[in-house]
């Protein structure tokens, strides 16, 4: 069996930088980009402009709604946790289905537990169920 010396040396690259299993957190890097400067860090939201994630009870009843929300944006008031926003959230079109299963499942583990981890599959079926 004979090994193209080309194709050799993409697979030495690849192992060397570490195409694989990764430490990488996706999810952490995507919320960080695309909601934080909204919504905070934490979660927290942003005073009156903005609604918090962390504890919302917006977020925990449509959490089957955040999908659609995230890629195609919301207007209109809404009401968490009994306080008024209507400042309109813009969509984020170019992001995958895996982006947005990265962005939920980052905000069930490490801002709000009460949203339930997705996976790919449920997130598909939601972004087709919204359009």
């Amino acid at each position: 069996m004979k090994i193209s010396l080309p194709l050799f040396f993409l697979a030495i690259i690849s192992f060397m930088n570490g195409c694989g299993d990764s430490n990488r957190d996706y999810g952490s890097e995507l919320y960080t980009k695309h909601c934080s400067n909204c919504h905070g860090i934490e979660g927290q939201g942003l005073q009156d402009l903005y609604p918090p994630l962390k504890g919302a009870d917006y977020l925990i009843e449509n959490q089957g709604d955040l999908a659609c929300q995230i890629l195609y944006g919301m207007n209109g008031e809404i009401v968490v946790n009994g306080k008024a926003f209507n400042q309109a959230m813009p969509s984020i079109p170019h992001l995958s289905d895996v982006d947005l299963t990265n962005i939920i499942n980052y905000i069930s583990k490490n801002i709000e537990p009460s949203v339930k981890p997705v996976t790919l599959r449920e997130v598909k079926n939601r972004i087709y169920d919204c359009k």
